[in-house]
């Protein structure tokens, strides 16, 4: 399956790379004030290190201390030279307690919420979610949370979903499952534009008001069904000719993450092709400040990471998929297409 270059005018509207870097800018300065609090730049000016060789000398979370400490390379404070990390001449200048040009106690007064919970994903390896509290299990007791929440990935998805509608080729699918898609955003921006189209979304309870409000205005209800109940544990419709994932994956670790793609896998008929649409890093997109931000915000947040390309088809293949290929598609996205082995 490819993605065909388009020409309708939402793929050719300006994509939502502005934003983005604007609402993962937030994890600048909690990202340096928790370094500095951890002590990583004086361990770094005595001894580079990659994020594993770090986090054991530190006593440190792994896979936090990697993805901090990639974002604080793509924002300027830190240069890898040989898969270490070095101090830029900035932060040898500044982030170095005894210096004269130290700002740590300037650094002290942003401390904040965000701070603490990028330390607390750095030293405990768990995310911090809301004020402590797991994202899922807050949704799923605070209807106000989980609705509003609901709310904002329906803003966050509505551009990339009417340009990956306007992009992907589906004249030979009848039926879709949209997993965790919330209020359908992705599965309505495809029905409108492929007719023949019948959908299922599946999502929380939660989401189910706001969901049935939005199909109801756009005229789809009769085409898209929403399924509540547990992605984990509840029952999957199977024969379907295309399975979506959009922006889940990254929301789980690896064990989850498999538990999903073989659900998918069982889901679909013998022809039918698994969709994976979510922001995939590149070489160079591993030094973006955006990327590597939102990488943090998943840790915070969710306790998820992105993954680059081979990451993610180890994965694939793991759970029985195979030919996987890939697209960009809009902004930092790409999507990845595989069928069942």
């Amino acid at each position: 399956m490819t993605v065909p270059p388009g020409t309708d005018a939402d793929a050719m509207a300006p994509d939502d790379r502005l934003l983005m870097n604007t609402f993962m800018s937030q994890y600048r300065l909690p990202a340096v004030v928790a370094a500095d609090r951890l002590g990583l730049f004086p361990a770094l000016a005595e001894a580079p290190a990659n994020g594993e060789e770090l986090a054991r000398a530190r006593g440190l979370d792994p896979h936090g201390t990697s993805v901090l400490l990639e974002f604080l390379a793509a924002i300027g404070h830190l240069a890898v030279h040989d898969s270490r990390y070095h101090l830029t001449p900035s932060a040898h200048a500044f982030l170095l307690p005894g210096s004269a040009r130290y700002w740590g106690p300037m650094l002290g007064l942003g401390w904040d919420e965000r701070c603490a919970a990028v330390r607390h994903v750095v030293t405990t390896g768990s995310p911090h979610g809301y004020r402590g509290k797991g994202i899922w299990e807050t949704h799923e007791h605070s209807p106000r949370h989980g609705v509003q929440f609901a709310r904002a990935m329906h803003a966050h998805s509505a551009a990339p979903a009417a340009v990956l509608a306007a992009r992907l080729d589906l004249a030979d699918c009848a039926s879709l499952l949209e997993v965790a898609g919330g209020v359908g955003t992705f599965a309505m921006a495809l029905a409108r534009r492929n007719p023949h189209l019948k959908a299922i979304v599946m999502d929380l309870p939660v989401v189910e008001r706001e969901a049935n409000r939005l199909l109801a205005d756009a005229d789809l209800a009769d085409r898209i069904v929403l399924r509540t109940g547990d992605m984990f544990t509840g029952p999957w419709p199977d024969g379907q000719d295309r399975v979506l994932l959009a922006d889940v994956l990254s929301d789980w670790d690896d064990e989850r993450c498999r538990a999903l793609l073989e659900r998918a896998r069982t889901s679909l008929a013998a022809d039918g092709r698994l969709l994976v649409h979510q922001v995939l890093p590149d070489d160079a997109a591993r030094r973006s400040p955006t990327v590597t931000g939102y990488s943090l915000a998943l840790a915070v947040m969710t306790g998820g990471r992105l993954r680059t390309l081979p990451e993610l088809t180890r994965l694939l293949t793991a759970a029985g998929f195979t030919d996987c290929t890939t697209v960009p598609v809009y902004g930092y996205y790409a999507l990845v297409t595989a069928r069942p082995a």
